[in-house]
């Protein structure tokens, strides 16, 4: 295992500055423009037309009015994300009157808590055109889940009349003067586990070349060291651009030097060469080209890619992930090629030519692991992926796709398709590979990519996230390739929270806090002795104190805290203790070392504690496990019986002979079952 965080790397700040004290003001109307002085400012509509009016008014110059209303649902609305507080009670009133005669009106909450959108009515009464009637009530404001969707709304007469509302009210604590929140690890419930975190150079790979031979080398270390980037995605450029081979593998050779090890890398098709295109051009779309019969020519396409791998192979670099075609339904003006779910007239098959190729692959000596699709977006993936028949499914070893009908400066807008794409597909690893937003040189855009990665992680589940171009011309990438040095942007180093504290095979597991400004995500590696927390204040207007309420079963022995905001880069700001402060729009890393204390027997098996004697798993050795033995004694078959059930010790030679029995006698009456105190703790 290789641990690619190590703390001194990253600079200091001073430790007194990681924790205050809350001071809390008295509770305030939290709404922006309660009584709509400043026009219809901080309000939306419902599906109708808002305007702020002059008369009628209960306070003031001006009341809220809502017209050309359809059902009885629409009215104005406030979004209070971030400005309520789960588990605190607000007092909720205001003054209202209709067009009508009479009719109904209604205080109305709405909140999405775990995709799961809810309605409360906080108040109802009849109103009139003739006065204001008053409606007020409290609401508490609970979630027990990722609460993403906050409104308070009024609401009620039939379609056509309109509603007028003055001096709304929302009074609670307020949110400028920061709170106390509190999380929790639950170490028991595990998710996936993480193939890695990676980037494209898909492009500009000269550019990289071009630097002078220091700062190459501080761009190496700062593009895979600093960031641990473990996944390396390249364009299959063979028999199209040959030279971006030769300079790829430059480029992932000196990975492997930065990081220490071999990095995996991703290589991708965005096309096959002019002579297997119907348009004689590896740009501008086209698709597979068919032979003299009509038919389209897959098996010379799977014998491009197989060509392909070898020269990859001959300049020093190994396939470890490959996806067929990217983005198989885009078509431009630049290296595409296009593919139906399944063959027809006019376009190759996705499902056809996915056979061929792993017909062809499988009969190398260590093939890459295929991924499948690569579409251009979620809601694009299922027809490829339906398309497909059981055995090719089986022959799939990670579904792959882009973001691209998703906005990156609305990372919350594709939740609900997550949760479908995560219903539909959970038999295997889910890889986002492809995708990034514009300006990257903003603090804004960094944390709506931070909050975009969790969304896929602890939403869709994601084993992999991988960032379009690590390097890119001024003003794009996570690096800039500026003159005469690189520039590193800010959504590097909300890239970095995720990517540098874990490594591939590490296990998402549960965490959870009581406030919907709260983003995160936890992570356990293999053997279970690090853990890291990714922390997300979303709020615009509120610091947060943290404090954990249990890590479960993790006891943790040390840790260390690192920041990022729109003036911090993954500063290590000091030791983790009992609370952290999570600044307003602010990424924060915990790194934990500890280890798993087990409650019961089943859980020292669980978590790698196991006494090597103990042979049939009850926590103990004993006669139970010298009769298991006896069972195999001078049995010589072992190695096609599961080494004996472990009575053939390591290392194993395929025989239970005097060499087990003294290796077994070592533990001899040993227990360490953590529901008896006379037994011993190996953990």
């Amino acid at each position: 295992m290789i641990i690619k965080f190590k703390y001194p790397q990253l600079p200091f700040i001073p430790f007194a500055l990681l924790f205050i004290t809350n001071v809390f003001a008295a509770n305030i109307n939290i709404l922006t423009n309660p009584g709509f002085e400043s026009g219809t400012t901080g309000w939306t509509s419902r599906s109708c037309s808002i305007s702020a009016v002059s008369s009628p008014v209960y306070n003031g110059s001006q009341s809220g009015r809502a017209y050309n209303r359809t059902a009885t649902w629409n009215g104005i609305q406030q979004d209070m994300l971030n400005k309520m507080i789960i588990g605190s009670t607000y007092q909720i009133s205001a003054r209202l009157r209709i067009s009508a005669s009479s009719g109904t009106v209604k205080i109305t909450v709405q909140k999405k808590v775990d995709g799961v959108t809810t309605y409360a009515n906080v108040a109802t009464g009849t109103a009139n055109n003739t006065g204001w009637i008053y409606l007020s009530n409290n609401y508490n404001l609970t979630a027990n889940g990722p609460l993403t969707e906050l409104y308070v709304y009024f609401e009620g007469p039939n379609s056509g009349v309109d509603i007028y509302v003055d001096d709304a009210n929302v009074y609670g604590p307020d949110p400028s003067q920061g709170f106390d929140a509190a999380a929790s690890i639950n170490i028991d419930t595990r998710y996936q586990i993480l193939e890695g975190f990676g980037a494209a150079g898909g492009w500009y790979e000269q550019s990289v070349l071009n630097y002078s031979s220091t700062i190459r080398t501080n761009l190496y270390n700062t593009m895979f060291r600093d960031l641990g980037l473990d996944i390396y995605r390249v364009r299959n450029t063979y028999d199209i651009d040959n030279g971006y081979i030769t300079r790829s593998a430059t480029i992932i050779a000196a990975a492997r030097t930065s990081l220490g090890h071999p990095i995996r890398v991703m290589n991708s098709s965005w096309g096959p060469p002019a002579y297997l295109k119907s348009n004689n051009d590896f740009e501008n779309g086209g698709t597979l080209i068919k032979d003299a019969n009509g038919n389209y020519k897959y098996t010379q396409f799977a014998q491009w890619w197989r060509d392909s791998l070898t020269a990859w192979s001959n300049a020093g670099v190994n396939t470890y992930y490959l996806n067929m075609q990217n983005e198989p339904q885009w078509s431009a003006d630049w290296h595409t090629c296009l593919w139906d779910p399944t063959e027809n007239s006019t376009r190759a098959g996705y499902k056809q030519g996915f056979a061929a190729l792993y017909a062809n692959l499988n009969t190398m000596p260590n093939p890459p692991k295929l991924l499948a699709p690569e579409s251009a977006s979620l809601g694009g993936t299922a027809s490829y992926l339906n398309a497909l028949n059981t055995t090719d499914k089986s022959n799939i070893y990670g579904y792959a796709h882009h973001l691209y009908d998703g906005s990156a400066d609305n990372p919350d807008q594709l939740i609900s398709a997550m949760t479908t794409f995560k219903n539909l597909y959970s038999d295997k690893p889910v890889f986002q590979t492809e995708f990034s937003g514009s300006p990257v040189n903003t603090w804004a855009n960094a944390m709506n990519l931070a909050m975009l990665m969790n969304n896929c992680l602890t939403v869709e589940n994601v084993s992999a996230y991988l960032y379009w171009d690590l390097f890119w011309a001024s003003p794009s990438g996570l690096i800039s390739l500026t003159t005469p040095n690189y520039t590193i942007n800010p959504v590097y180093y909300a890239f970095k929270h995720f990517s540098y504290f874990t490594d591939p095979n590490w296990q998402r597991v549960a965490a959870s806090s009581n406030t919907s400004a709260l983003r995160m995500s936890s992570f356990i590696n293999p053997e279970n002795n690090q853990l890291s927390i990714i922390l997300i204040n979303i709020s615009n207007d509120s610091d947060i104190t943290l404090t954990f309420n249990s890590f479960g079963n993790f006891e943790v022995s040390s840790g260390s805290v690192y920041r990022s905001s729109s003036t911090e880069n993954c500063v290590l700001l000091g030791s983790y203790i009992d609370s952290v402060l999570l600044p307003k729009n602010s990424i924060t890393t915990i790194a934990l070392n500890g280890s798993l204390i087990p409650q019961n027997c089943t859980q020292v098996q669980s978590f790698g504690y196991t006494l090597l004697s103990d042979l049939n798993g009850d926590c103990r050795v004993d006669y139970e496990d010298l009769s298991v033995i006896s069972e195999y004694w001078l049995r010589s078959d072992c190695d096609t019986i599961n080494n004996c059930n472990g009575a053939d010790f390591e290392p194993t030679d395929g025989m239970v002979d005097f060499s087990d029995f003294s290796d077994f006698a070592i533990q001899w009456m040993q227990c360490n079952d953590p529901e008896d105190s006379d037994c011993m703790q190996n953990w």
